[in-house]
């Protein structure tokens, strides 16, 4: 064997480091990655079943589209277009004593028991409600009214996309500056009375670049799959999905090249046109610096407004018409299509290092709280509007106001605004909405308007204003259908009257950040503020409530250490190594006091992908990843099984999960359990429902991630239900009987997720999980970073455990930042030891599908609980 030179061996190293270094952006895909069979008879399937779905294809017109299955890539896997994070609350499983099964019933219980051969199932729909799959229509949390939402979604990931002779790989990123911190939203109610909305709003929005085609970018959002515009050169093209698809990789979407004929131009003409034109002619472009002084209580400080990123806080307002043009849409869904109008707008903006948040959003779904009349003059509709503002939104921090609107005025025109009025209560603006499903069109509109009112003007008959780009400029005149083309990016002169307005004085309020508010001191009000150790009220209510703090000085007084906290005792610290938050289970770990703070350090747990989940005797019973235990007292070698994965903190395996619910002994079905039901989608068993509410038959890779099938424990749910229903089924094959028992409804605990579904993280094959009802690789759900690593490469040198934030927790007995320095502990044992040793087996990165059993003849028998 010829040895490989040093010189060599160092160059392919170094090949090797940068070619991991350079991540997924770099990574090269084969052609296997492309070539996807399309599920035959899916979209005539959801045609049929959508009528959203025919209304979208006859939207498109004659603009030629496909149909698409896009895939989402992540840690060069590829998975379902679901960019949600599955964050579960952490659950103290409870283990309680079989239940009375005489015990008394809700009204809206029954049991069913049957005596099935294979083929079991009822389709009664009655009962209980499963929850849905993907996005529901329906705001996500539901806690504060205002503010973004807490369904957190990828802040990268990527989209593999195979359209028109073209394969757009989509690199995104989520857009975090579109929505401000605390936005605010009001719904007019059909009565005229207004309503703070009291649901927050799911954050899917992103921005992003298409590998291999410089200078193209993107606006989507992922909210219930793929939607939103990609901009290559002069090609514009819209994709949107099939209405009650599954958002796994088989979810077909539309995607044309938009061309928008229709020649539609901006109303700002005459003497507002005017008005803009001799403001510039006063002031000359200046190519050198531009700076402007920054007031900040006495500081004073220089910047370059070209280099600084601006942002334009933006109040969305969204009309009756707006919702007529989407008939049948709920405020939730147009409200989305409002933001995501923003979104590209906000991707328009981003060329002048300028960001659009949106901090405030309005929507007259009954009735319109201003005259806005279609097939009048516009010009009397911006006046209306502009008087509505005035009087209403005084009191909310904006930039700028943007109606958006389905009318259709007299003069054809798609919008209009009062120029240079940025940062004053008259900066508002109209856009009207061409096509709901092209919502590009909106946003450069949109753009064109708020352009005006920071003080762009139109870039038609400005010799130095000529658009090199062939797809034209968001200034122009006509601002959608010039040439059939679809602007979107601002001119030179645009970027010139920018900087001309700002320098000026006309936009300083762009310079701050969204909801950005001074922090005062306040020292008694109760809250920890700047430089503050501690806040207990008033000097009198701290003599009361806190004897460690100062009431005058909002410090901690001279004898005290800390003043509240669990690790905080009668204002002195807790020594360190104090346990302050317990684990709640075998994937949690605890936390203890560090003896510098009285707050407990924060949750963490170990990291996705450990094993979990052995069961009390130490053999096995089914699982994935097996260790060998060898005990050095003449034992023999005796195999054992983990039943499941670690997965954000929690250990959810099947069994765990049938236990809780139908008490001690109670475990996961045989796999002919979730071949027979969940494959029909009935209420016995299905993968959740689609938008119409009815229930999703599971494709055969993913049956052990639909409802989930228990069998032993108790006859009845031992978990206290309200308005549920719970079946049992006997499955006989070739003379073996299996049980099968499942349940639908919710929990009283609002922590915990509904019975029905197999929780995310439930291991479903060989390396394989469960995420939202779908069987997909564990890989991309494991952060590939490693905690510290001794001179062996071990993470945590084997004597601790490596946990979601990347650091290791150590065993009893060993400290450092790679847990190989041994502490010195005395510690009596009143017992012998006996001495483990464990081998862990790696897992395998590789994919296998279960097989599904062959249907046989069955016999059907349903008792009613109360029979």
């Amino acid at each position: 064997m010829k040895l490989m030179s040093p010189l060599r061996a160092l160059l392919l190293a170094l090949v090797m480091t940068l070619a991991e270094s350079a991540g997924e952006a770099d990574y090269t895909l084969d052609d296997s990655f492309w070539n996807e069979e399309s599920p035959v008879g899916e979209v005539e399937r959801l045609l049929k079943e959508h009528q959203q779905n025919q209304e979208l294809v006859d939207k498109i017109g004659s603009s030629y589209y496909q149909i698409i299955y896009p895939v989402q890539l992540r840690h060069h896997e590829k998975m379902g277009i679901s960019t949600r994070e599955v964050n579960q609350p952490k659950v103290r499983y409870r283990f309680r004593e079989p239940a009375d099964t005489n015990r008394t019933r809700t009204r809206k219980s029954y049991y069913y028991e049957a005596n099935y051969a294979v083929y079991g199932g009822g389709d009664d729909e009655t009962g209980g409600t499963f929850p849905q799959r993907g996005y529901d229509g329906s705001y996500s949390g539901s806690g504060r009214g205002r503010g973004r939402s807490r369904t957190g979604h990828f802040h990268r990931t990527s989209l593999l996309i195979k359209a028109f002779n073209h394969k757009f790989r989509l690199d995104l990123e989520l857009n975090t500056q579109l929505l401000a911190p605390n936005i605010v939203q009001k719904h007019y109610l059909s009565s005229g009375f207004p309503q703070d909305s009291h649901r927050e709003i799911e954050h899917c929005y992103y921005h992003g670049t298409v590998k291999d085609y410089p200078g193209a970018s993107a606006a989507l959002h992922t909210c219930n799959g793929v939607s939103g515009v990609i901009h290559v050169g002069n090609e514009t093209f819209v994709i949107h999905p099939f209405y009650g698809g599954d958002l796994s990789q088989k979810h077909p979407h539309v995607i044309f090249e938009a061309r928008t004929k229709s020649n539609k131009g901006c109303a700002n003409s005459g003497n507002l046109e005017w008005r803009t034109r001799s403001i510039r002619r006063g002031s000359s472009h200046h190519a050198g610096l531009v700076e402007l002084i920054d007031r900040n209580g006495a500081g004073r400080y220089r910047r370059d407004v070209r280099e600084t990123t601006k942002y334009i806080e933006t109040a969305l307002i969204i009309d009756k018409a707006m919702f007529q043009k989407r008939n049948g849409s709920t405020r939730t869904e147009v409200v989305h299509d409002a933001i995501q109008v923003a979104n590209i707008a906000d991707l328009y903006f981003r060329t002048l290092n300028t960001r659009v948040s949106v901090v405030y959003i309005e929507t007259w779904q009954g009735q319109n709280q201003a005259q806005i009349d279609g097939g009048k003059d516009i010009s009397k509709a911006i006046s209306n509007f502009n008087d509505y503002t005035s009087r209403n939104l005084y009191k909310i921090d904006k930039d700028t106001t943007q109606l958006l609107t389905g009318e259709t005025f007299a003069g054809g025109e798609v919008g209009m605004s009062v120029p240079e009025t940025v940062c004053t209560p008259k900066a508002v603006g109209i856009s009207v909405d061409m096509n709901p499903y092209e919502p590009h069109l909106l946003a450069g509109t949109m753009a064109h308007m708020i352009g005006h009112n920071i003080g762009m003007g139109h870039d038609d008959n400005r010799d130095e204003c000529i658009c090199r780009d062939w797809h034209g400029c968001i200034m122009s005149q006509s601002i959608v259908g010039l040439e059939n083309v679809q602007p979107y990016k601002f001119s030179e002169c645009s970027r010139l009257d920018y900087i001309d307005a700002l320098r000026i004085g006309h936009g300083l309020c762009l310079l701050n950040k969204p909801n950005e508010v001074e922090l005062r001191k306040n020292c008694g009000n109760g809250i920890v503020e700047d430089d503050e150790e501690c806040d207990c009220g008033s000097a009198l209510d701290c003599d009361k409530t806190d004897p460690c703090c100062d009431g005058i000085t909002c410090k901690l007084k001279k004898e005290s250490q800390c003043a509240t906290g669990p690790c905080c005792d009668k204002c002195i610290l807790k020594p360190p190594g104090v346990i302050c938050r317990d684990a709640h289970n075998e994937c949690d770990l605890p936390e203890y006091c560090n003896g510098e703070s009285g707050q407990c350090p924060p949750d963490v747990h170990k990291k996705n992908g450990n094993p979990c989940g052995m069961n009390s005797t130490g053999f096995s019973t089914g699982g994935f990843i097996f260790l060998r235990h060898i005990r050095h007292n003449g034992f023999k070698r005796v195999p054992s099984a983990r039943l499941g994965y670690c997965f954000n903190g929690v250990c959810p395996t099947q069994a765990a999960q049938c236990e809780r619910i139908w008490g001690y002994s109670g475990t996961g079905a045989d796999r002919v359990c979730y071949e027979q039901f969940n494959s029909k989608g009935s209420i016995n068993g299905h993968c959740g429902k689609d938008s119409n509410g009815n229930y999703i038959k599971c494709e055969p890779e993913n049956i052990q991630c639909g409802s989930l099938q228990c069998k032993d424990g108790d006859r009845t749910p031992v978990e206290d239900c309200s308005e549920h229903l719970y079946s049992r089924a006997i499955i006989s094959i070739r003379g073996t009987e299996y049980e099968c028992k499942s349940i639908t409804g919710t929990s009283t605990n609002s922590n915990t997720p509904p019975f029905g579904l197999v929780r995310d993280g439930t291991p479903c094959g060989d390396n394989l999980i469960c995420v939202n009802q779908t069987c997909v690789s564990i890989f991309p759900y494991i952060d590939q970073t490693k905690c510290p690593t001794n001179h062996n490469n071990l993470e945590c040198s084997g004597n601790g455990d490596c946990t979601n934030n990347n650091k290791c927790f150590c065993k009893f007995g060993w400290t450092g930042p790679d847990c190989s320095i041994q502490a010195h502990i005395t510690t009596t044992y009143s017992s012998p030891i006996t001495s483990t040793t464990t081998d862990i087996v790696i897992m395998e990165k590789k994919t296998t599908r279960y097989d599904p059993l062959k249907p046989l003849p069955i016999s059907l028998r349903f008792k009613h609980a109360g029979a």
